[in-house]
């Protein structure tokens, strides 16, 4: 569920409205104020039209261009500004003549151009052809201000009419100027161009080119050369493939027919070879197909992987073809030496052939050597009389480079000028007057504008006080906050505790069942006031089953701070429970400014520090109430050392024996912040519940607070908000608890102290006799402990 924030802008401004109602009167009275201390104020205002009347000629003349479109309202405003125009405006206006206008003329034009104003009479009023501007001037004489926008719109007119031709004949002139500086100089460019050919020892054409007669023999022997070079490659190619094949020691005619296969251009060997091989040789035979399958699996193998199904039939009938080989080879061991005689001729044959093939190629390859090296002598020779005369082909191409750019620039200035000269070229930029400046209107000062922009500060400033007020009040606004700030459940809230008059007790003293317990006990004296249930809320979460035990047996009730109503908190609590049936048992361990006692109407001398001194026992000392099974331990005498009582151990042993004795402990002490004595008993407890109350820095109090209790390790059951609705804080308080839950809510001490109002706790212990001991003092030094427990007077 979620409720209204304490920080949203309509809480915050509703809770401060008084505030934020106050400023916006004070800021619409400055507004009137403001209003009868200004001046009036007229105004005088005309409309302009500054456009370009192009009339494209297409001739493409750089005055042609000179002004294409109209200037936007920046351009127009620096210009209608500048010094020359508004000193024309002076002049055609006589604005010096008036009394209501400096005589200096160069104060004239600052006041001018500080108060003119130029801005689009409306949305769109700037496009590429034409501008539209109102032109306006505040003056306290609205003849003044009619004078002023006049002269200066008629000052821009003959400014913008005047500047266009004049820009014409500026170009015109820096392109005749430009042409009679060029053309000396291609005179004098062209008279060294004629002297160079005449003393170049280049050639010339028909259309009067240059030509170098030895770049053509260059070109021609390099050709020759690369030719040459290429044959000569050739050649050593085949004699290294004819080297590689003889190594082994194999067959010549093998030999022989591996060179032929690799050699595809030998045809003079064909007859030779047909006359070798007409005697039978099945050895022969094998090995040629040996070498294609060889030949064939390398270049499959480079080809595919080893795993191709073609590279594996080629490997196949390798290995076929090699194991046939060596059976032939083992036969041919055992045949007729007849049959030897064929095959050695057949080797013989091959051998010459083979010879007289290599000596060819080697003659041949002498000759081309010789071939390579006069022609690149030659080469040498030609190319060093060519790169003479390139050096003057580069400075004749040189003097047709600069001839030509300057006849291009002659050529095009003199276009340029013939085109300025043609009629009907564009007249440039026209101003047009729409609407001219009337007599001056009053603007200001208005009090309608006045006092809105007076409320509307005060406003703003209303809001900023609202804003820093509250925050710096540091208090909560709704029960979600204080859940998410602290990390504690809200176990109740409890509204104010209205007490009846004196008159009303009175009446109803005689039906009264409960007459020595106060009236702030709501559950006894009314049971059904909202206080009364929401006490019986806590009641119900602290024993959430009918019948069980509670879940904390030992509880105690404390506050951040004094007056939170941490002791009314747990007067009510112990009645709602003894109701109940249960027996309780409330000890007033507030032993600086005790109340239980007075609460419950009981009268006892002896209380808690007379048990931790050991005079008495629990049973005896423990006084019953109006509550039937409500009993109240009284703090007893007043010690002056109440913070060192609470942390004997003769207090653990008081709680010990009062668990076997009663359901319920409650435990009342003093506030976490002023003094310590409720962080000693923390530790005792089985569980803690603080009592808040709504107020200015409530926030970082209960927070510092809680992290005491954290610190000490204790079991923090959880909240109870008190007196909800009992002033400004708790009212806005309140109604975020209603709104989001409907209805009505039924460790530092030392130089602090006194922030939190605790200086009635540090006073409350002064001045004191009883001095709380415990059983191992009072057993060491027993005539001191009788001292001690004696009252000594004291003068005031």
């Amino acid at each position: 569920m979620s409720g209204p924030s304490d920080v949203s802008v309509g809480g915050v401004l509703w809770r401060r409205k008084g505030v934020i109602l106050l400023l916006i009167l004070c800021g619409l009275g400055a507004g009137y104020w403001f209003f009868t201390t200004q001046d009036e104020t007229f105004r005088a205002a005309a409309t302009i039209e500054v456009y370009s009347q192009n009339v494209p000629t297409n001739t493409g003349s750089a005055s042609e261009i000179v002004v294409e479109t109209a200037p936007n309202l920046a351009f127009i405003q620096a210009e209608m500004t500048s010094q020359d125009v508004l000193s024309d405006a002076i002049a055609i206006g006589q604005l010096t003549a008036f009394d209501e206008t400096p005589a200096d003329v160069s104060s004239l034009i600052n006041m001018i151009r500080a108060n003119l104003v130029l801005s689009p009479p409306f949305e769109g009023a700037e496009s590429p052809d034409r501008t539209i501007v109102e032109v306006s001037f505040e003056s306290g004489d609205p003849t003044v201000a009619t004078a002023i926008v006049n002269a200066v719109v008629d000052a821009y007119d003959k400014s913008i009419n005047g500047r266009h031709q004049g820009n014409i004949e500026n170009v015109v002139g820096f392109f005749r100027d430009s042409r009679d500086s060029i053309i000396p100089k291609l005179d004098e460019l062209e008279n060294e161009f004629t002297e160079f050919r005449a003393n170049a020892p280049l050639e010339w054409n028909g259309k009067g080119e240059a030509i170098n007669p030895y770049r053509d023999d260059a070109i021609r022997l390099e050709d020759n050369l690369y030719n040459l070079q290429s044959q000569a490659r050739q050649l050593d190619s085949k004699l290294r493939l004819i080297r590689e094949a003889v190594k082994g020691g194999r067959h010549p005619y093998a030999v022989f027919q591996e060179v032929q296969y690799l050699l595809d251009d030998v045809r003079d060997i064909e007859q030779m070879h047909q006359a070798i091989v007409e005697a039978p040789n099945d050895n022969l035979e094998l090995q040629t197909q040996l070498m294609d399958l060889r030949v064939q699996a390398e270049m499959l193998a480079i080809q595919f992987a080893a795993n191709h199904p073609q590279r594996l039939t080629v490997e196949q009938k390798l290995k076929a073809t090699e194991k046939a080989l060596r059976e032939l080879q083992q036969t041919r061991n055992n045949v007729s030496p007849e049959k030897i005689d064929v095959v050695k001729r057949q080797d013989e044959a091959a051998q010459a052939l083979l010879t007289t093939y290599v000596s060819s190629l080697r003659k041949k390859q002498d000759l081309i050597n010789e071939d390579v090296a006069d022609t690149t002598k030659r080469l040498e020779d030609v190319r060093a009389k060519a790169l003479k005369l390139m050096e003057f082909e580069g400075e004749n191409a040189s003097f047709l480079r600069r001839i030509a750019r300057y006849q291009e620039t002659l050529d095009l200035y003199d276009t340029q000028l013939e085109k300025a000269n043609l009629p009907g070229m564009n007249s440039g930029l026209h101003v047009k007057v729409l609407r001219p400046a009337g007599l001056g209107m009053l603007v200001g000062p208005l009090l309608s504008r006045a006092l809105v922009m007076g409320g509307f500060l005060g406003l703003v400033a209303g809001g900023a006080l609202a804003f820093l007020w509250d925050w710096s009040e540091r208090t909560f606004r709704s029960p979600d906050e204080i859940s998410t700030l602290l990390g504690l459940p809200i176990l109740a809230h409890l509204p104010v505790i209205l007490t009846p008059s004196k008159r009303q007790l009175k009446k109803s003293s005689g039906n009264d069942l409960f007459p020595h317990t106060d009236q702030i006990v709501t559950v006894l004296h009314h049971p059904h006031a909202p206080c009364s249930e929401a006490v019986r809320s806590v009641r119900t979460s602290l024993f959430p089953v009918a019948g069980a035990p509670p879940e904390y047996q030992v509880l105690q009730i404390t506050s951040a701070l004094p007056g939170d109503g941490k002791s009314t908190v747990a007067a009510n609590l112990a009645a709602s429970v003894a109701r109940a049936g249960k027996r309780v048992l409330l000890i007033d361990a507030d032993l600086r400014r005790p109340t239980q006692a007075k609460i419950f109407g009981v009268q006892s001398e002896l209380g808690l520090t007379s048990l931790i001194n050991g005079e008495g026992q629990l049973a005896d000392i423990v006084v019953p109430t109006d509550t039937e099974d409500l009993f109240v331990l009284a703090s007893g005498p007043r010690p002056n050392n109440p913070a060192e009582a609470l942390m004997m151990p003769e207090f653990g042993q008081i709680l010990d024996e009062a668990r076997l004795q009663f359901d319920l402990i409650i435990i009342d002490t003093p506030p976490l912040l002023a003094v310590t004595d409720a962080s000693n008993v923390a530790t005792y407890a089985d569980g803690v519940m603080v009592v808040m109350r709504i107020g200015r820095n409530i926030k970082p109090m209960s927070k510092r607070a809680i992290t005491m209790l954290r610190m000490l390790h204790v079991n923090i059951i959880g909240l109870v908000i008190n007196a909800v609705g009992d002033s400004g804080y708790s009212a806005t308080y309140s109604q975020a608890w209603s709104d989001s839950y409907g209805g009505q809510p039924g460790g530092e001490y030392g130089h602090s102290y006194y922030r939190y109002g605790s200086d009635r706790y540090l006073d409350a212990s002064k001045g004191q006799t009883i001095t709380v001991r415990s059983q191992r003092s009072r057993n060491a030094d027993p005539a001191r402990a009788a001292t001690l427990s004696e009252p000594v007077k004291t003068t005031e």
